[in-house]
This record gives C-alpha cells, sequence and structure tokens, in this order.
C-alpha cells in the first residue's frame, strides 16, 4: 500500500531524505537501449533514474525532479546517475562486454549551480571509460540561443571529447538556429511525433525533413518512444539510424540487464569495430531519389520514390538489410514465390531468373566500381538497376551495396525489350576471350567475357595482332602444343580459310589454372565489310577430352578386358608379369597421381613396398608389408582365387582414405598378367563404421532409462548376470548394493498429475547419482533405483549413506524428495538376489522409519 497520504507534507520530505536516498540506493538508474536499425543491435543506452521509497512508493521523475531543480539540487542527482554509468561501464570493461555511448541527462540548471563541466571531467579521471562513451543529453529548450553560458559549457564538453544530444528535437522552435552555433552528436525526435506517425502524414513529412535537415549536418538522428512495426520501417527508410522506444525494450536495471545476458535473451550490443559500417548503412536516406507526381486529385505525393533496398553481400550469400515501401511491392510484384525470403545463398541459386543482377551486386561489393544492369523477370519484364556500393564490414568482410530500380519495361511477349546489352552478353557467355580485329591496319581489341556475370568488358587495345613479340604471342599456348600453333595461326592462313570455307577454326591446348586446357579458335568475318573480323576463343576441354578418351577406348580393348576382372572405384590400376616383376600403369584419374608408381618398371613388388611406406598410415604400414609380397599374394590368389587387402592411405590434400588392394591373375595372349587395383572404398567403410555406431548406439539406448538417463532394468539383469559368473568362479570383488525408493511418489501423481511426478524421479535420481557418483545406478521400477557400489564409494560407504541422510533432513524441511534406502554387502553369497533381496528388506524397515519420523540407520 502507497503510504504517502500519511506524509502531509510530500516535498519536505524528499529534500530531507534526497541525501539517504542515494546512500540507501532508493534512487536506481534504470537504462532504456537505443538500437541500430541497420544492424539490429544496442548502440546505445539512456540512463534513466527511479526513486523506489520505503514510505511513498515508486516515484517516476516528474514527482522528485521539479523538486530538486527549484532548489538547486538537481546537480546532485544527474552527477549521482553518471558515477552509475561509470560504474556500470568499468564492469562491462572487467566481465567483457561491448561498451556503447551511455546518455545522462542534465537540467539547466546543472549549469548554472556548480561548474558543471569539471565535476564530469572529475568523475571520469582514474576510471577506464573514455568522455567519447558519455553523451551529454540536454533538451531543446534547455540551451536558448541566448543562453551563452550553457551553450559555452556544451562547447567545452564537446572538446573534451564527450558527445552532445539534444532531446525533444523538433518540439519547439529553436532547434535550426543552435544547429548553426554548436555541433550536436545526435538529435532525438520527440516521442509526441514519432507517435503521429501512423496515423498523419503531415508528421512523416516533418520527421523526414528534419532527418535529411539533420543528416546534412553531419549529425545523427535518433527517434523515442519507437511502440510499432510501422513506425520502424519508416524511420529506418527514411534515414533515422537510431531507434528506442518499448517496441524493442523497456527500461531495465543493471542486475535484470545482466540476467537477460546469462539466460541468452538479450538483444545484444554492436561490435565496436562494425560501428561505422553500419553507421554508414543507417544513414543512407531510402527517399533521397524521390520524385513528385501530380495525382488528378492535386494532391502530390511526397514519398513517390524509385524502389530502393541495400544488401549485404559477400562471395556466398546475399541479404537484405533495408528498404523503401516500394522495393516491397516491386518484389512482390515480380517474385512471389520468394516473399517472407531475405536470404539467398548463391550456391543454391543454380541458372536462376535475376542471377545476373546478384552477380553484379556481388561483383559491385568487391570492387566498388557504381554499374548499371539489366535484367529479365520471370513475367517478361526487363528491370534496368543501379547498383552502388556503400561500405564494408571490417569484421564480417560483407560489403553493403545499394540498389535502386531505376526502370521496369513492361512489354510482354516482343522482342522489342531484348536489348543489345542483354543478346551481348548471352551469345558472349560461352566465350573466354574475343577479339576485334583490322585485317588492314593490323590493329585489335580485345575482350574478356564473364561466364558467371553473362557480362563483356575490354581489357586490351593493340596494334600487330599478328606479328607481336614470339614470347608474348604464343606464351599462353601450352607448350607441347606451340609448334603446331605457330605454323598454323598465321595472318595468311586465316585469309585462306575464310575465303575458302568462310571461317577458321583451330583447336589447341592453353593454361588455366595451372592444367592444359583444350580450348577452340573461332574467326568468322564481319559481315559488313572484309576488312574486320571477330575471333573467339571458347572453352572445349570437356568435348574434347570426351573424343580422346573415346578413341583411347577403341585402343586400348585390352586392358578394358583387364578392368573387367576387378570391379569398383579404381585409384589405379596397374598390369604385372608374375614371373618378371615388369609392369604398366593404367592411369584411372590424374588427380591420384600421389598414388602412382612411374608409367612402367622392371620390379613392382619392390618398388610398389617403397611407395606404400611414403602413402599408407603409419599405423598400417608394418601389417601391410608382412602380406605384400609376391610370394603372399600369389597364394592367396591360388587359394581364393583373389588378394584383397585393406588400410589407410593419407589423402593429398589431407586426412585419410580407406582403399582396398584387390590383385586377380589372368590369362593374356601373351601369358598370365596380374592386375593389381588400388580401389577407393572410404564412403564404403564409414558407411559400415556409423552403421556400427548406430547399432551400438540402439544396444545403449535399449539398457537406457528414457526418463532419467540411468541405466534401466534390464542392464540390470544383465549386470546381476555378469555378477553372479564372477561369483561362482570366486573373481567377485568386493561390491554393495544399495536399493534406493523415493518416498511420496503416489501422493504427488494423485494431487499434481504424472508431469509433475516425472520431475519428482528425476529430481530423486540426480541425488542418488550425485552421492554414489562412482557408481553405476539403475532404475528398476517406478520409484525403484538399485546403486551396485564398488570402488571408491564401497570404502566410503558410511560416509555416503550420513550425505545422503543430510539431505533427506534439508529436503524434509523444504517438503521436496526424500529417499528410503538399505545396504547390503557381498559377503559370500552364491547369488546377487541374495544381496538384493537383503539390502530391499532393509530399505522398506528403513520406510517404515522415516514415515514414523524416527531415526535412521543404515
Amino acid at each position: 500500500m502507497n503510504t504517502g497520504d500519511r506524509i502531509p507534507d510530500k516535498r519536505k520530505y524528499l529534500l530531507e531524505n534526497f541525501g539517504r536516498a542515494m546512500q540507501e540506493g532508493w534512487l536506481e538508474v534504470y537504462y532504456q537501449p537505443i538500437i541500430r536499425g541497420s544492424s539490429g543491435r544496442v548502440c546505445g543506452e539512456e540512463a534513466l533514474v527511479r526513486w523506489d521509497d520505503p514510505m511513498l512508493g515508486v516515484l517516476n521523475p516528474a514527482e522528485f525532479i521539479p523538486i530538486l531543480e527549484s532548489v538547486n539540487l538537481i546537480d546532485r542527482l544527474d552527477l549521482y546517475v553518471l558515477e552509475q554509468v561509470i560504474a556500470k561501464l568499468e564492469k562491462f570493461e572487467e566481465i567483457g562486454l561491448y561498451r556503447v555511448v551511455h546518455s545522462v541527462n542534465f537540467s539547466q540548471i546543472d549549469f548554472f549551480s556548480s561548474d558543471i563541466v569539471s565535476e564530469v571531467k572529475q568523475r571520469l579521471e582514474g576510471t577506464s571509460v573514455p568522455p567519447s562513451l558519455i553523451a551529454i543529453d540536454i533538451i531543446e529548450s534547455a540551451c536558448g540561443t541566448r543562453n551563452e553560458t550553457v551553450l559555452s559549457k556544451l562547447q567545452e564538453f564537446h572538446e573534451l571529447g564527450f558527445q552532445i544530444w539534444m532531446d525533444d528535437y523538433g518540439n519547439g522552435d529553436l532547434a535550426p538556429i543552435l544547429l548553426q552555433q554548436i555541433h550536436f552528436d545526435l538529435l532525438k525526435i520527440n516521442m509526441s511525433l514519432v507517435s503521429q506517425l501512423r496515423f498523419n502524414k503531415g508528421a512523416r513529412v516533418v520527421s523526414t525533413e528534419l532527418v535529411r535537415m539533420a543528416m546534412g549536418l553531419g549529425i545523427e538522428v535518433a527517434a523515442e518512444g519507437v511502440e510499432a512495426e510501422e513506425e520502424v520501417e519508416f524511420l529506418s527508410e527514411i534515414g533515422c539510424a537510431k531507434l528506442q522506444g518499448f517496441y524493442f525494450c523497456k527500461p531495465v536495471s543493471l542486475a535484470e540487464l545482466l540476467d537477460r545476458y546469462d539466460k541468452g535473451i538479450q538483444i545484444g550490443f554492436e561490435n565496436p569495430d562494425e560501428r561505422e559500417y553500419y553507421s554508414t548503412v543507417g544513414h543512407v536516406s531510402l527517399y533521397d531519389l524521390s520524385f513528385a507526381s501530380n495525382e488528378e486529385n492535386g494532391f502530390i505525393d511526397y514519398f513517390d520514390t524509385l524502389p530502393m533496398a541495400i544488401l549485404q553481400v559477400n562471395s556466398e550469400e546475399i541479404t537484405l538489410l533495408r528498404c523503401n515501401g516500394n522495393f516491397r511491392k516491386f518484389c512482390y510484384a515480380n517474385f512471389s514465390d520468394q516473399r517472407g525470403v531475405s536470404t539467398y545463398y548463391f550456391k543454391s541459386l543454380g541458372n536462376h531468373v535475376g542471377l545476373y543482377a546478384m552477380n553484379a551486386v556481388r561483383q559491385c561489393g568487391v570492387d566498388g566500381k557504381r554499374v548499371i544492369v539489366d535484367e529479365r523477370t520471370k513475367n517478361g519484364k526487363m528491370v534496368q538497376t543501379l547498383v552502388d556500393k556503400i561500405s564494408q564490414n571490417p569484421v564480417t568482410g560483407m560489403s553493403a551495396v545499394a540498389v535502386v530500380i531505376l526502370s521496369v519495361t513492361d512489354i510482354p511477349n516482343s522482342s522489342e525489350d531484348l536489348t543489345y546489352n542483354y543478346i551481348a552478353r548471352a551469345l558472349a557467355e560461352d566465350y573466354i576471350k574475343l577479339y576485334f580485329v583490322d585485317m588492314e591496319k593490323d590493329e585489335f581489341v580485345e575482350y574478356v567475357s564473364d561466364g558467371k556475370n553473362r557480362d563483356v568488358s575490354v581489357v586490351d587495345r593493340g596494334t600487330n595482332y599478328f606479328d607481336q613479340p614470339e614470347l608474348e604471342k604464343y606464351k599462353f599456348v601450352y607448350k607441347e602444343d606451340r609448334p603446331r600453333f605457330i605454323d598454323s595461326f598465321t595472318k595468311e592462313n586465316v585469309i585462306r580459310d575464310l575465303n575458302q570455307y568462310g571461317k577458321y577454326t583451330l583447336t589447341y591446348r592453353t593454361v588455366m589454372d595451372g592444367k592444359p586446357t583444350y580450348v577452340n579458335l573461332k574467326a568468322v568475318r564481319v559481315r559488313t565489310d572484309n576488312r574486320h573480323i571477330i575471333i573467339g576463343i571458347s572453352n572445349v576441354d570437356a568435348h574434347t577430352r570426351e573424343q580422346e578418351a573415346f578413341q583411347r577406348i577403341k585402343e586400348e580393348r585390352i586392358t578394358f578386358n583387364r578392368i573387367a576382372a576387378l570391379s569398383s572405384d579404381f585409384i589405379n590400376i596397374y598390369s604385372v608379369d608374375p614371373e618378371t616383376g615388369f609392369y604398366e600403369i593404367f592411369k584411372m584419374n590424374p588427380e591420384n597421381m600421389l598414388y602412382e608408381l612411374e608409367p612402367e618398371g622392371k620390379d613392382f613388388f619392390k618398388e610398389s613396398r617403397d611407395r606404400l611406406k611414403e602413402i599408407v598410415y603409419e599405423e598400417d604400414v608394418d601389417s601391410l608389408m608382412k602380406v605384400f609380397t609376391k610370394e603372399h599374394i600369389l597364394e592367396s590368389i591360388k587359394q581364393r582365387g583373389l588378394f584383397t587387402y585393406t588400410c589407410r592411405i593419407k589423402r593429398i590434400k589431407g586426412g585419410l582414405r580407406y582403399v582396398t588392394m584387390k590383385t586377380a591373375l589372368v590369362e593374356e595372349l601373351d601369358g598370365p598378367q596380374l592386375i593389381f587395383g588400388l580401389i577407393d572404398v572410404d564412403e564404403q567403410v564409414r558407411k559400415e563404421k556409423e552403421f556400427a555406431e548406430k547399432v551400438s548406439e540402439a544396444e545403449d539406448k535399449a539398457i537406457r532409462d528414457e526418463l532419467t538417463g540411468v541405466k534401466n532394468k534390464h542392464a540390470y539383469a544383465i549386470a546381476e548376470e555378469e555378477f553372479n559368473v564372477k561369483i561362482e568362479a570366486g573373481k567377485a570383488s568386493e561390491f554393495a548394493i544399495v536399493v534406493c525408493d523415493l518416498n511420496g511418489l503416489k501422493d504427488v501423481n494423485d494431487n499434481f498429475g504424472h508431469q509433475t511426478g516425472d520431475e519428482f524421479i528425476r529430481a530423486g535420481c540426480k541425488i542418488i547419482c550425485t552421492v554414489f557418483a562412482h557408481s553405476p545406478v539403475y532404475r528398476v521400477g517406478g520409484d525403484e533405483f538399485v546403486v551396485i557400489a564398488q570402488g571408491a564409494d564401497y570404502g566410503n560407504i558410511d560416509k555416503l549413506l550420513e550425505n545422503l541422510e543430510k539431505v533427506n533432513v534439508r529436503n524434509k524441511k523444504k517438503k521436496e524428495v526424500t529417499i528410503a534406502v538399505g545396504v547390503s554387502k557381498f559377503d559370500g553369497q552364491s547369488e546377487m538376489s541374495e544381496i538384493f533381496d537383503d539390502a530391499d528388506a532393509k530399505m522398506y524397515l528403513n520406510k517404515k522409519r522415516m514415515k514414523k519420523g524416527e531415526p535412521t540407520h543404515h
């Protein structure tokens, strides 16, 4: 009950107890976070004070601040709040949390009643808190244009490195004049204006202009009293970078804030290293590219703007950070199947509509070049888009890129909207390089086609295309193909073939990514004259190698007959003469050269053993060497028809993989041959191991009690049988059986339900497992558990039972679970059941004593 009505003079009471309130903690500081809209993280906090009086209850600032101001005591309160903020920031430094700027509200009276600058500066001395983390927050009306004292001291604060914030921005008519006289770091739009944004278009226009003016002066803007998602969206769109209000979080105490971190429900403070990045992203107004249009009714739509968004991109993904309403409408109209999706992963897009535009965004994030691209949508529209990089995150490496839809051409089922740029990109997609050559002047322009982005760009211009220095001209040709290339690719041969066949073509190998790659050079004349030609070089490696492989298959039928003797995923195959040891290799995959011998050799078994010692996993080498001999392999083939052995070899890029060596003897025209294959069985072996692990897991699950996680009665039966065998053989070591029964489970189930009963059982099980920490625990009934105490638990059995008794005494007072216990030690009994029955009988005796409240003895 509020007892304020029993205090005749509330003002006098507050003034008399003000000092005591600070000393005894009646004045508590609460913190309301300020959220950066572009990151969703806390970028600042406002310190607010509440008076929790033992007589008057909780008082709002409006009840005591005017009283303190009237007697010039308000500076003591504001400095008290500052001290609490400094202590909080010091604690954050100690526990490793990110620190953000904290604003402290200062009254106009503070600037006259004390040397406020010195007082603030003094409190920061000797602490880890720099002035840049403290914002001097003062309302617009408190720093009038003629109030030289306030303005001069604000300037002092600014020069010392403190931030200066103006509260209630837009509430009066002084702000534009003040902004010319002193630099404010942040202006806070007053909550009365924010509350009208959802209902009043005029309020939205005023807010937009206030933000625009502040940003033009290099000042950040925050909005107070944000309570709805529509307000968040609008304020973010106009470039109001910071937001504060109940939509995000109410003011919380320091204790509650730390508790939120412990529970993992915090909003999270922003990383200082990312502050500049998200600040830059947040300051972009998504209405800067707006245009006014007169509607039929005479009204001008202030917010009729080009669709605009800010995307965050790296090589792997692209994410929507911010967008305006028209961009959302554009996406809903053209990509309705993607509604609600905010992140795209390049690896999963495939040849997706819009991929070219997305790749343009990705490329802009890398090189920072502003581009205009055009792209077709699923419904046949041609979209022209401006792409421009804004900033780059120094922590994640992600780039913020602005995207503006400049135009949308809607001409379905028509070829007129196919731009030359779009057609050229599509036709050039398969070419690595393109050359436009003037055959008379021997001048050329070199183009490069970006297949992923479907784009073509000029990379070089020059003269003497056919007469370049030999080294420069032919360095890109694979060395084995250079003689043929030099003889064929001459100006005379090109002109001859163009005249005779209308084209010139040449297939050769060039080096790409360090590997010889087949390409096709094709030259054709430009139809408008006989002077210019276009030369395109395309990648035909896959096609050419397919043809080579087909030819090789025809030429090596015998080798493929040998392969038929074995079947699996071969790494390498060798044909070995069993008499001489001479061998030849059949290469299955160039990637496996690490595991190969020379193309041919004289002693397969010796050379193989030497090579295997290098590539086989060290732990498998000794056992392999015992069986990998000519004699053992031939004997194995004689006995079983095949020699097989599985071991682990080192991967080319690190790690291990399982392989099987398989050898068969086949009859050839020129005599018997050993066919040796090295086979990749890694996937198969790992699947078998995974299956075995799952079987083991299933077996473990079968002997685990689902409710408590300890072993169940089936596991106890297995243990009982194992102990009986040891007892019969005279090999049983010291042990005891402890039978435990939870008291009162039936009452809990009847009165509170079985769900509470399950919690009751788990609590009892936890007590038993804690006491007998070194022994197996079994749940053998609903509320009955058995412990087989061995080792340290057996040696300390009396001490452990005393510990359990202490738990029972404590839990009985707290009306929590208590446990009846009976213990029986192995002392020559013939079977486990005898020991169990003895312990069970003692447990029931103990249970009766506990019900009567008598002392228990174990």
